[in-house]
């Protein structure tokens, strides 16, 4: 097949996606451009918005409800982007269990539930599964455990759906985000040190936008995008190259606690 210039890049024509964090930041950029390059696009969250699904995706009941119910509307799921996230700031020994549990069940679980739920509904004509993991998820940033850990999982579920069901068609993809202006960061990293520790990593010396890490998202569950699966796309602008410096920044605004 005979690759064009307008081919590059691609569509999503009849395509179904699922959006989970979809009522803000990266989530709600991405419904925008999946809507943009032609796919329905089905959004869960737990907040309210505007065409969102309500669902708690921690929940392995909610989610296979949310799976089975975009099939049965739909009559077919092609793209899932888990992107669902949260953090529960502190070290091991602050954090308590529903502490442990609010952060894996939303930014790990969920992911998994989501695999597990919709790879039925894709082995016949494949798909493609789209984590937004995280810098956090190949060099663990302080006072975040449980989310470097989750993030880090994300990784290497990206790398388990490729291996088992790659001959079905079917890839997967972790999003590694660098430091983006969305409302958890503008949360847990308020204007001042710590925050301009953190623009400071990137090469490019400000926060990505979530139309950016969108960008990345919707690339690589483009058709055109077929040997990508099983694999970190990077999308920091440079900032890992300066993760250690922000790290030991915090440590030492930090120390006290």
């Amino acid at each position: 097949m005979t690759m064009t210039d307008g081919d590059v890049f691609g569509r999503l024509d009849g395509r179904v996606v699922l959006v989970t964090g979809a009522a803000s930041g990266i989530g709600a950029a991405s419904t925008r451009l999946f809507r943009a390059v032609g796919a329905e696009v089905v959004g869960v969250d737990l907040a309210p918005g505007e065409g969102i699904v309500q669902a708690d995706v921690s929940d392995p009941a909610q989610v296979a409800e949310v799976v089975d119910a975009v099939v049965a509307r739909h009559g077919r799921l092609d793209v899932v982007h888990g992107n669902a996230g949260v953090n529960v700031p502190g070290r091991p020994h602050s954090l308590t269990d529903a502490d442990y549990r609010k952060v894996m069940g939303v930014c790990c679980d969920a992911n998994f539930y989501l695999v597990r739920s919709a790879v039925g509904h894709m082995r016949a004509h494949g798909g493609v599964f789209v984590f937004t993991s995280s810098m956090c998820g190949v060099g663990a940033t302080p006072r975040s455990p449980v989310y470097n850990m989750a993030k880090h999982a994300l990784i290497g579920l990206a790398q388990s759906v490729a291996v088992d069901y790659g001959a079905q068609g079917i890839r997967a993809v972790a999003l590694v985000t660098g430091p983006t202006h969305t409302a958890m960061v503008d949360e847990l990293w308020p204007p001042g040190p710590l925050r301009d520790s953190l623009t400071a990593t990137t090469s490019v010396g400000r926060l990505a936008t979530p139309e950016e890490q969108a960008r990345a998202a919707v690339f690589a569950a483009l058709p055109g995008s077929s040997f990508l699966t099983g694999c970190s796309l990077t999308v920091d602008g440079g900032a890992t190259a300066g993760w250690n410096e922000m790290a030991r920044t915090m440590l030492t605004l930090k120390a006290a606690r």
